[in-house]
């Protein structure tokens, strides 16, 4: 099972959508997630491990069910395409695997190793991407070439000629903030290989939300030496992305006017054209937003869609990352937990710009940080915790 576990979080954190490994309407994602969900049914029927916030994680699951299925039924009672919806719903199934998670995440090891995947796979990332774009700028790869090649699946879109952003590009700002959070070896010349990796995705939600969320984590860890060069960091990435390269690119300066627009046209319809009945039970999936049925502000299209109640379930993941977390003993003294939270806190921000926290990309880290966070709240001391399986024939001991 921990095998499977290292391999899923792998995939998740490095795949992106989940669609380079496709094979016709299959994915290696979607094998996973079958994984995940029969290992978790035989430990829970064959208890042989520890299984606490398993409890937490099925209540979770429960209310996610509860909520979208209700979308579903408010959707078709509106006329909704059936196809589309269960398109809409398919995409964050993955809260099925939080069980999963919470199984594998059960002593301070584990989270420790968690933390040590999430780095490699976003110093992998930033390798590969600025290995790929060095070979573009200098002309030894053909951008002819290359293009169709990483365009087919869905998951790259181009940016400014040979510039490209890749949906698992989320995990370059995550990785950052678990460099400078945790310390580790190396983590000075790692955080600066990442960040520019990062800012050469020309993404100004990927600038902002990992600027915001590395500063909130630095005034909470109180090192405030590093706030100043830190700040200063991130007004050079702001300015270049914002400023210096649309006044170079005038289609990049296009794009970013047209995308900002968009955003905000979206917000006036939702004002203009929520009710009493859309703040209460939502409008149900397939409902369109300002001719859309799914816009970058995942908030704003969960509050349309579900309510206030939907509202409510999806940040309920970032308030009891703050709970455990302020649960940790001396918690900003404690490097691990403030990069779980601040990278939760990342993924939120990112997710008012585009969508990741509903699927896989973003929901993945967020069940990660938050049964991360858990363990850390119950340890207290470095063994007061003590993991691993349990001899056989004992009960499984399940607690929230």
């Amino acid at each position: 099972m921990r095998t499977l576990f290292a391999i899923t979080l792998f995939e998740l954190l490095l795949g992106g959508g989940g669609h380079v490994t496709a094979a016709g309407p299959l994915t290696l994602r979607m094998a996973l997630f079958a994984g995940c969900i029969a290992a978790t049914l035989i430990s829970l029927l064959f208890p042989r491990r520890r299984a606490d916030g398993v409890l937490l994680a099925m209540a979770l699951v429960l209310a996610y069910l509860i909520i979208h299925v209700g979308g579903l039924l408010v959707g078709a009672i509106n006329g909704s395409d059936a196809v589309e919806m269960f398109t809409a719903f398919q995409q964050s199934l993955f809260w099925l695997a939080a069980p999963f998670f919470a199984l594998m995440i059960q002593t301070e090891k584990d989270v420790d190793s968690c933390a040590r995947i999430v780095q490699i796979a976003g110093a992998t990332l930033a390798c590969v991407y600025l290995t790929i774009l060095l070979a573009l700028l200098t002309g030894v790869v053909h951008l002819s070439v290359l293009r169709p090649l990483i365009e087919k699946s869905g998951d790259v879109v181009f940016r400014s000629g040979e510039f490209f952003i890749y949906k698992g590009f989320l995990y370059l700002g995550v990785a950052i903030v678990f460099f400078v959070g945790i310390r580790g070896k190396y983590w000075a010349p790692l955080a600066l290989v990442t960040a520019l990796a990062l800012v050469a995705t020309l993404t100004r939600g990927f600038v902002l939300s990992t600027s915001l969320s590395l500063l909130l984590m630095l005034v909470v860890q109180r090192r405030w030496r590093t706030v100043i060069p830190a700040l200063l960091l991130a007004a050079a990435a702001a300015f270049f992305v914002w400023e210096y390269l649309p006044s170079l690119d005038t289609n990049q300066s296009e794009r970013q006017v047209t995308s900002t627009d968009q955003r905000v046209q979206d917000m006036t319809y939702l004002a203009d054209h929520a009710t009493i009945k859309t703040l209460i039970i939502g409008e149900g999936y397939g409902a369109q937003i300002n001719g859309r049925r799914m816009i970058e502000n995942t908030f704003l299209w969960v509050l349309w869609s579900f309510g206030i109640v939907g509202l409510l379930f999806w940040t309920l993941p970032l308030a009891l990352c703050v709970y455990y977390f302020s649960k940790v003993p001396d918690a900003h003294l404690h490097p691990t937990a403030s990069a779980y939270l601040f990278g939760t806190v990342l993924v939120y921000l990112q997710t008012a710009t585009n969508p990741y926290l509903n699927n896989p990309i973003g929901l993945s880290y967020v069940l990660l940080a938050l049964f991360s966070l858990r363990v850390l709240s119950r340890v207290g001391s470095k063994n007061s915790i003590v993991g691993g399986a349990v001899p056989h024939g004992t009960p499984t001991v399940i607690s929230p």
